[in-house]
């Protein structure tokens, strides 16, 4: 997992962090930029990615993660489950302009 960040204030220098975590089933880990309400700008990442419990239904996860972004910033989010045994996958897109049939 990695996470690449302006290292200055005027962006001209660029930071890069990486992070290795075993996979281990129900666990995931989350980067996001929001640690508050970004009153007046919204700061970069700060710490460790988050960790998280995720259930074995992708629909109901997907859900949960988009009921839960803030309206006001949100614009897709892109969720995948992989079978650490055989390597399958199944995946959700959802884009807020671009609501499925």
């Amino acid at each position: 997992m990695s996470i690449l960040k302006a290292a200055d204030p005027e962006g001209a220098d660029c930071a890069r962090f990486f992070w290795e975590y075993p996979a281990t089933a129900g666990l995931g880990h989350f980067l996001h930029t929001y640690v508050c309400d970004g009153n007046p700008v919204i700061p970069t990442f700060q710490g460790e990615p988050e960790r998280v419990s995720i259930p074995s239904d992708i629909d109901a996860f997907t859900r949960e993660l988009w009921e839960n972004l803030n309206e006001d910033n949100k614009i897709s989010l892109f969720v995948r489950y992989t079978d650490l045994q055989t390597g399958a996958h199944e995946q959700r897109i959802i884009n807020k302009h671009c609501q499925g049939d």
